[in-house]
């Protein structure tokens, strides 16, 4: 077990914030995928000071290539004292957000969850992410591999995806012969990006958005849903050139936050 002192960060409000479907519960902390990696998370402390244990999933000890990694995906390579200091958010915004930071996930990942994602609630989407999960080994299927499990029937039905079974489908078919450039060159815009994800069908600005903040490393990205179109119509929240994709996330805890007061 490796352990490493933590500051702002928390991992039960990461998994709260709707980044990410690729956790579940397990040994007092999280299961966790990324890809082809898996590992155990765990937390003591809380979303100002505190400490990560890194686990492998087996239960063994990480080597350093691995921790790395898994320090870079937890975003624990970040300065998130210099970002938020410079986000300036309301006390109140910061405090209902305390501990989220944006993950750094496979960008095949993020693709198959904000596809899955599409007008549903972060139940449902777990419930078809966990049976994808399942299917997987534990990770999310590969593009072969998930068009071979969308070709089955059963399986398909049983994944209540609606509409977006025929957006899945064409991800995966997509997928086999292409990724986005990002993953080959850190230059490429966010609009370009934005553009080349938009080609897939059933993938519009929101989905391809969430990608490229998720999955694709682009920090300025801001999804706008139903809350951030309300946050900026009420408070008129405007977002950062920069950390903008980081500021979205609090704004976004603490819209639903408000949501459940009222």
């Amino acid at each position: 077990m490796a352990t490493i002192e933590t500051t702002l960060f928390s991992l039960d409000a990461i998994a709260a914030s709707g980044q990410v479907f690729t956790w579940r519960r397990a040994r007092g902390g999280w299961l966790v995928a990324c890809g082809r990696r898996r590992c155990l998370v765990s937390q003591k402390g809380d979303a100002e000071r505190g400490t990560v244990c890194v686990r492998r999933a087996d239960g063994g000890d990480p080597d350093g290539d691995e921790l790395a990694f898994w320090c870079h995906y937890l975003a624990l390579d970040v300065d998130y004292g210099k970002i938020l200091g410079e986000l300036a958010m309301p006390a109140e915004v910061a405090e209902v957000g305390a501990g989220i930071r944006v993950l750094a996930q496979d960008w095949w990942d993020a693709a198959v969850s904000f596809v899955v994602s599409q007008n549903s609630n972060i139940v449902r989407i777990q419930r078809t992410m966990d049976a994808l999960l399942d299917a997987g080994g534990g990770c999310v299927p590969e593009p072969g591999q998930l068009a071979a499990l969308l070709g089955d029937e059963a399986f398909a039905t049983g994944l209540r995806l609606g509409y977006r079974r025929p957006y899945l489908e064409a991800l995966a078919a997509r997928a086999q012969a292409w990724h986005p450039a990002r993953i080959d060159r850190w230059d490429v815009s966010l609009e370009e990006s934005m553009t080349e994800l938009e080609e897939s069908p059933g993938i519009g600005p929101k989905v391809a958005s969430c990608i490229c903040l998720f999955g694709l490393g682009y920090l300025e990205a801001v999804p706008r849903d139903t809350w951030i179109k309300r946050a900026e119509r009420e408070h008129h929240v405007a977002w950062d050139a920069r950390w903008g994709g980081i500021q979205q996330q609090f704004v976004f805890a603490w819209m639903r936050e408000k949501g459940r007061g009222k």
